[in-house]
């Protein structure tokens, strides 16, 4: 019975006994872990290849001179192609303008800027009576509408005014102003809006005759985060 206690003892130890490494079981198994480290790395080596951009940590509408208070630095994940359209951190952006209204959070696209040449609007100040209109933000983008001052009327001595005249369409809105003041009789804010040039002589005209001009936002135009 000792012998066959012990044989049995033999094959049990047989059979729990590590595998070899000349087991084909074995050598999958290293390759698989091995194949998962190599994974792993990469993923984290993928993780730490960042580059940095510039973004905005601000609103900033179009024809804005840019400033060093308006950026900050961003890390992102970015391939070779997409990282071209953005301005590197490394690069400074120098005295340039926005071409078109950037959002708080937004990448700096190099297309976005240039110099003040490269403009074909013009910021123009609009009075508007009382207070801003909601919707009428930086970066949101509007109607301007005018009113005529009332005029005399052919008849009966009465004045009259003519019909409201859309001067331009969806203009963007560059900057907000507080208007009036201790020491001015008007109150109310100043609307800094891009009108392109070919309709800047309408809007000029308006303005220095004192004509009501009105701001009528494009729903949804208005970016979030965007300052009114």
């Amino acid at each position: 019975m000792r012998g066959r206690d012990v044989a049995e003892a033999g094959a049990a130890t047989r059979r729990v006994s590590a595998p070899s490494w000349r087991d084909p079981r074995f050598l999958v198994g290293v390759v698989l872990v091995l194949a998962g480290v190599v994974a792993g790395a990469r993923v984290v080596d993928q993780a730490r290849d960042t580059v940095e951009v510039w973004a905005l940590n601000r609103p900033v509408g179009a024809g804005q001179t840019l400033t060093a208070a308006d950026l900050t630095v961003a890390e992102v994940h970015l391939d070779e192609a997409t990282l071209a359209t953005y301005v590197s951190a490394r690069t400074p952006p120098g005295d340039v303008v926005a071409l078109r209204g950037l959002a708080a959070g937004e990448l700096l696209p190099r297309t976005s800027i240039g110099g003040a040449d490269a403009l074909t609007a013009r910021p123009v100040t609009v009075p508007v009576a009382g207070s801003v209109p909601p919707g009428v933000a930086v970066g949101a983008l509007v109607d301007v509408w005018v009113v005529p001052a009332p005029a005399p009327a052919d008849l009966g001595g009465a004045d009259a005014r003519s019909a409201p005249e859309r001067l331009v369409e969806a203009a963007e809105v560059s900057a907000l102003v507080d208007g009036g003041g201790a020491l001015s009789a008007r109150s109310g804010a100043d609307v800094q809006v891009v009108i392109p040039v070919g309709a800047l002589p309408a809007v000029l005209q308006a303005v220095s005759a004192e004509d009501d001009l009105v701001l009528v936002p494009v729903p949804g135009s208005a970016a979030p985060g965007a300052r009114s």
